[in-house]
C-alpha cells in the first residue's frame, strides 16, 4: 500500500474513531458521573479522540497543516462566499435562542462563552481542517464529512438530544453547516472563519445549557 493510500484510509476512517473514542467517553461519563456534569468529562473525551487523530497525522503522515491553511482574517473572501458560507451557518440556531435564551441564568452565559471558544477550535480543525486533507474528489469530501458531522450529533448527543423536536433539526442543521463550511474551505483553505461562524452556531445554540440540563424542559 502507498503512502498517499495509507493516508486516505487513516484519514476516512479517523471519523470513526473519534466516534468509537468518544462515544466509549460517554459511557464511562454517564455511568460514574451526575447527569448534570457528564457531558464535561464526554466533550475531554471527544478532544483527546480529535487530538490523537492530529497526532497521528502530524508523526505518521506528516500532514502539512500549517503551510496549506491559513488562519488569518484577510485576505477577506468574496461577499458571496462569505454570506452563504460563513454568515447563513451562524445564523441558523437563532430559531433555539431567541425563545430559549430567557431560561437561561445570567451568570450561566459566562460558561457558554468558554465553550463556545473551545469547542469550535477542535471541531473545526478536525472536519474541516484534517478531513480537508481526504484525498477524494470535492463533493465526495463534502457530503463524508458534512454527513458524519451530523451524524456525531445524534451518536454523542442522544444522551442529552432525547427530544426528536430537537434532535431532528440538530442533525438538519448541523449537515447544512458542514456542507457550507468545507464548501468554503475549499475555496479559501482558512479555518478562521468556519471557526468565528461555529462559535456564534455553539453560542446561538446554548449548547452549554442544553447538555446541563437547564432548558430541554423547554423546547
Amino acid at each position: 500500500m502507498t503512502s498517499t493510500s495509507r493516508l486516505k484510509s487513516f484519514l476516512i476512517i479517523s471519523p470513526i474513531l473519534v466516534l468509537i473514542i468518544t462515544r466509549i467517553g460517554i459511557e464511562f461519563s454517564v455511568r460514574y458521573f451526575r447527569h448534570e456534569i457528564a457531558w464535561i468529562p464526554s466533550f475531554i473525551a471527544y478532544y483527546f479522540a480529535i487530538t490523537l487523530m492530529f497526532f497521528i497525522a502530524s508523526k505518521y503522515f506528516s500532514l502539512p497543516f500549517r503551510q496549506n491553511l491559513s488562519f488569518s482574517i484577510k485576505p477577506l473572501p468574496k461577499f458571496g462566499l462569505l454570506f452563504w458560507a460563513i454568515i447563513i451557518p451562524a445564523l441558523l440556531p437563532l430559531a433555539v435562542f431567541i425563545p430559549n435564551i430567557k431560561f437561561v441564568p445570567v451568570d450561566f452565559i459566562f460558561y457558554i462563552i468558554i465553550f463556545s471558544f473551545i469547542n469550535p477550535i477542535f471541531e473545526e480543525g478536525f472536519w474541516r481542517g484534517l478531513l480537508y486533507f481526504i484525498p477524494i474528489n470535492n463533493k465526495l469530501r463534502i457530503l463524508y464529512t458534512a454527513g458524519l458531522f451530523s451524524f456525531s450529533h445524534f451518536f454523542f448527543w442522544g444522551y442529552w438530544f432525547n427530544d426528536l423536536l430537537v434532535l431532528i433539526p440538530t442533525l438538519i442543521s448541523t449537515f447544512i453547516m458542514g456542507v457550507l463550511w468545507m464548501w468554503f474551505m475549499q475555496k479559501q483553505k482558512n479555518l478562521i472563519y468556519p471557526i468565528i461562524s461555529h462559535f456564534f452556531v455553539d453560542f446561538f445554540n446554548l449548547s452549554v445549557a442544553v447538555y446541563f440540563g437547564l432548558v430541554p424542559k423547554h423546547f
